[in-house]
Formats: structure tokens, sequence, C-alpha cells
């Protein structure tokens, strides 16, 4: 019991500042990739996958957990369907974009039993809002960012304490404005994904994502900065 309220005060203590990953059990990269060697996925894809994710696990940009889930899902589902969701995933990683997130949407799509064209075009919409997102917001990322990640185990209980960065910021805002349009929302209804985006941050401030950077985005966030980021994820010319 004792080690139990230990474990909980810790968390609590560290909420504010990070995002909390479970290791029960942990799963290391290592481990993925063991794994991935030996699974029954398209050779083609498999070989992708094992050249780019050594250095996506060493920056951070895919959750070992969330990946050992996604690849599991993925046995057993069309060839083709493999083929485009590690086509779109691998150009994220080559542009130094997390796709722990979307990892995480193909493996409950699978779940819900979406169709593979249903889940393959919200991946590729939610990717070019997150591309478009971080070009747009480049301009204004912090000079100085602090990192910190943190390893504690309490007894048979362990987990892995991250301090979110601006990538995190950025994937929110791309989530909120991938969100509005994936539910039906008008695509030229900047203000309201503006809106939404910054419901959405000042819900996060504090309590997973750092108070000083969503200060920091929310400062620069318009219905003019979506409007931007709209019109480069789908192409349109903004008059």
């Amino acid at each position: 019991m004792r080690r139990i309220f230990v474990l909980a005060m810790v968390l609590f203590a560290l909420s504010g500042y990070a995002q909390v990953q479970f290791m029960l059990p942990a799963v290391s990269p290592e481990d993925v990739l063991q794994w991935l060697r030996q699974s029954a996925l398209p050779a083609a894809e498999k070989a992708v996958w094992l050249r780019i994710l050594p250095q996506a696990f060493d920056e951070g940009l895919v959750d070992p957990k969330i990946a050992q889930a996604f690849f599991q899902r993925l046995v057993g589902t069309p060839p083709t369907f493999v083929g485009e969701i590690t086509a779109i995933m691998e150009e994220l990683l080559a542009q130094g974009l997390s796709v722990t997130h979307l990892m995480n949407k193909v493996s409950q799509g699978i779940i819900m039993g979406r169709s593979w064209a249903v889940i393959t075009n919200e991946i590729r919409l939610r990717a070019s809002v997150l591309a478009a997102t971080h070009a747009s917001l480049s301009p204004y990322r912090p000079k100085a960012e602090a990192r910190a990640s943190v390893s504690v185990r309490v007894g048979s209980f362990a987990f892995q304490a991250r301090t979110p960065t601006w990538e995190d910021v950025e994937v929110e805002i791309a989530e909120a404005i991938s969100d509005f349009i994936a539910g039906g929302g008008d695509i030229n209804d900047w203000s309201g994904m503006e809106a939404l985006a910054r419901t959405r941050l000042l819900q996060l401030r504090g309590r997973g994502l750092p108070s000083n950077l969503v200060d920091h985005v929310l400062q620069v966030l318009t219905p003019q900065l979506i409007g931007e980021i709209v019109s480069q994820a789908f192409q349109i010319e903004r008059r």
C-alpha cells in the first residue's frame, strides 16, 4: 500500500510538466525491432520500418509501446493498407515529426472495425495538417527550450516521465484542426478551428503541456495563422 501511495505522489508531482507513460510491461526499442524482424508484415514495409525506427526511437518521435501495438494490429491487414500507412509515416519521420499519435489512431481505427480507406484517409488528413502546422509555427518556435526525461521505479511499478516539447504543442494544434475537419466542420471556418485549438491548449496548460510554451503559442495563434495552416495542408490558394 505504501508503494502505491509513493507512486501516486510522484505522479502528482510530475503531472503538471510531463506526460506520464506507464511501462507495464516495459517495452524497449530493441523489443520492438526484434518483434518486427520476426513478424509477418510485408517484406518491403518491414524493411522500411527496420531502417527508420532506430533513429525515430533515438529522437523520441516514436513511443515503443504504441509502436508495438501498432505493428501487432497491422499484421493481417491488406498489404496495400500497410504500404500506404507506412509511406505516410515515413514521410513525416523524414521531416522530424512525431508519429506516435498517428500510430495510435491507426490502432484505434482497426479495433473499431473502420474500413481501410477510411483509416488511410483520416491518417493522410492528420499527417498533412501536422506537416503544415509544423511549417507554419516554425518561425515562432522559442529559441531556448528545456528538455528532460526521467525514469522512476517504485517496487514493481515503473514509468517514464518526459517534459513535453514544442513538437507536442504542434501536435495538439494539428490534432484540434484535424478533429474539427474530420468531425464535419467547414474547412473555411478558421475562427472555429482557432477557438477549438485555443480551448485545447488552455485545458492542457500546466497539465500536459508546459505553461510557458502554451502562453507563447497563444500569443501568435490567430484565425489567420490557422488559415495559413489549412491552406498549406490542402494546397488551397489564399485570397
